[in-house]
C-alpha cells in the first residue's frame, strides 16, 4: 500500500510538470513569437482599418522622430484611410528581420502596398511593456 501511494503521488507530480512546465521552465513564448504576434494583429487591424484594434499594438510612450505620439498616429492613420491610401492594403512582414536587444526590438522592413503604391517602413521598434511587445517608434522611407 505504501508503494502505490508513493507511485500516485509521482504521478500527480509528473502530470502538475507537464501542465505547469512550459511556464516553471520558462518555455512560454519566446520574445520573437510574441512580437510576431503583435505586428501580425498590427497587420490585420491595419487592413482591415480597425483602428481600435491597431492601437491596442502601439505603446502609449510611442513617440517618432517628428515628435509625434501615440495620438498623432492615430490621426496620421485614420487621415491615410480616408484619403485612400490603405485602400486594398497588403501587408508583407515575410521579409522583416527582428533584432531584440533587452527590452527593445527593431522589425525591418515592411513593406506595404495598396492601390496607391507601395511603402517601406524602414523599421518599427517595440518595447516589452508588462510582458507585452508594443510600438513605440516608426519610420518610413525618406
Amino acid at each position: 500500500m505504501g508503494k502505490s501511494v508513493v507511485m500516485n503521488l509521482g504521478v500527480v507530480a509528473l502530470a502538475a510538470v507537464l501542465l505547469c512546465g512550459c511556464q516553471i521552465l520558462g518555455l512560454g513564448p519566446s520574445d520573437e513569437d510574441l512580437i510576431n504576434a503583435t505586428m501580425a494583429k498590427w497587420k490585420t487591424a491595419l487592413i482591415a482599418h480597425d483602428m481600435d484594434k491597431l492601437m491596442e499594438t502601439y505603446s502609449e510612450n510611442y513617440r517618432n522622430i517628428e515628435g509625434g505620439d501615440k495620438n498623432a498616429v492615430r490621426e496620421f492613420i485614420a487621415e491615410v484611410i480616408e484619403q485612400g491610401y490603405l485602400d486594398n492594403l497588403e501587408v508583407n512582414l515575410e521579409d522583416a528581420q527582428i533584432t531584440i536587444e533587452g527590452d527593445m526590438a527593431t522589425v525591418a522592413p515592411v513593406e506595404l502596398t495598396s492601390d496607391t503604391g507601395t511603402y517601406v517602413l524602414e523599421y518599427n521598434k517595440l518595447q516589452k511593456e508588462n510582458g507585452d511587445w508594443l510600438i513605440v517608434d516608426s519610420k518610413g522611407q525618406e
